[in-house]
């Protein structure tokens, strides 16, 4: 008997006795149990250049503020080095292997290491942070020792349900940082225009729209398809660094119109995604907020900005005052329906503390490890930030609710 088949046949029997038994099957929903709703939240990435427990221990109480839920995803947006590997080495995205630690205290329980910067201290920075996340038991995908792994869906086992998560990136993707079939690296979804790869680091003038690579795009869809069948949320992570055929820094420098929205190419395929069996598809790149997609009743967040920013003054194209602002999303299931989608807006503080270095792309110090912390926004700031992530959402005909400091999209009834 395949896998598959013997999954479903414990499925049925476990769903059939567990209420007698009082127990939930491995990837079964306890239905009406005291158990209650699941809970997920999703947050934008995480640009963490040091254990925060030790930096900004003040912040710690007030990140946990932001973050509940049964699930609590992020996009670890660095590589870990590992005492004695120099930062110079790299490019310079690196963290130690304690900021993990701050990600587990903060509340997250599940990463995603798919982006430009995880191939940053390249083989090796892979592998550290792969290696240090199994230690502490952490949930990830998006890399991985070859493309099998990298591509291969997490998952996560509770008592209300699995879920798993498939993660990918698009764009800025270092030299020899895709996985391949026997070296480590990132579960890239290559992209198109035409005839020329658009790796969003120069313009392609006059070049059609943009494509998937259908070897790639098949490996991601594939494996969405494979965990449909063994878990009962599916989360797809997409890192997107491809906003028009303009090179990722021309978008930003100029303040180009296309990063403020996805990409028509990026619709197509993550709808693409969520008819393959994705319940939710959640993306960061821009890295600021896009609007909000519901597709045969599937959340699509096409850009949750950041949540911790930790970014060298030297990057001044992507330090607009809208990368400082975001928002978590909250969402609550009952068994696999959708019962609601809130928003809390966050700030981030630009300004860290002691002095920068606005020299050298790989300083390391308390005014980085301290400046890019979230904290709830409130009174007006709170009400822009909902305005703007509403009105981002239209759009894809999405109506948002705004009450107060928060912001609830009104779904559908289910017929």
């Amino acid at each position: 008997m395949r896998k598959a088949e013997v999954f479903q046949s414990n499925f049925m029997r476990a769903a059939s006795v567990g209420i007698l038994l009082g127990i939930t099957c491995a990837t079964g929903w306890a239905q009406g149990t005291a158990g209650g709703p699941l809970t997920i939240t999703l947050a934008g990435q995480s640009m963490i250049r040091s254990d925060t427990r030790a930096t900004a221990p003040k912040a710690i109480p007030v990140i946990q503020g932001l973050l509940k839920g049964d699930v609590v995803f992020s996009n670890f947006e660095a590589a870990v080095a590992e005492k004695g590997q120099s930062v110079t080495e790299g490019r310079g995205f690196l963290t130690p292997p304690e900021a993990l630690d701050a990600m587990t205290t903060f509340g997250f329980n599940m990463l995603s290491f798919s982006g430009n910067h995880a191939f940053d201290l390249k083989a090796t920075g892979v592998q550290n942070t792969l290696r240090e996340a199994d230690a502490r038991k952490i949930v990830h995908a998006g890399t991985g020792n070859n493309l099998a792994e990298a591509a291969a869906p997490a998952y996560m086992k509770t008592p209300k349900g699995t879920i798993a998560m498939i993660a990918s990136a698009s764009g800025l993707i270092a030299p020899g940082g895709k996985a391949t079939a026997d070296g480590p690296g990132v579960n890239e979804l290559r992209i198109k225009a035409g005839d020329k790869d658009n790796e969003a680091t120069a313009d392609i003038p006059n070049s059609p729209g943009n494509t998937p690579n259908a070897e790639d795009a098949k490996r991601i869809l594939d494996s969405i398809r494979e965990a449909r069948t063994k878990a009962d949320i599916v989360i797809v992570y997409q890192h997107n660094h491809i906003f028009s055929n303009h090179s990722f820094t021309n978008v930003f420098t100029e303040g180009l119109q296309e990063r403020l929205a996805p990409n028509e190419w990026l619709v197509k395929w993550v709808h693409a995604e969520v008819d393959a069996g994705a319940d939710i598809v959640v993306m960061h790149g821009a890295p600021l907020l896009h609007g909000v997609e519901i597709y045969h009743g599937k959340p699509i967040f096409y850009d949750l900005g950041n949540f911790i920013y930790n970014l060298p003054p030297t990057l001044t194209y992507i330090h607009e005052p809208l990368n400082w602002e975001s928002a978590v999303a909250h969402l609550e299931y009952n068994g696999k329906n959708l019962q609601s989608i809130s928003f809390q807006p966050i700030v981030l503080n630009y300004i860290g503390e002691g002095q920068p270095d606005i020299h050298d792309d790989h300083a390391s110090n308390q005014f980085l490890h301290t400046r890019g912390l979230p904290a709830p926004a409130t009174g007006e700031r709170a009400g822009y930030i909902l305005r703007r992530l509403a009105d981002a959402s239209k759009p894809f005909g999405t109506q948002m609710e705004i009450k107060g400091d928060t912001a609830e999209i009104k779904l559908k009834a289910k017929r």
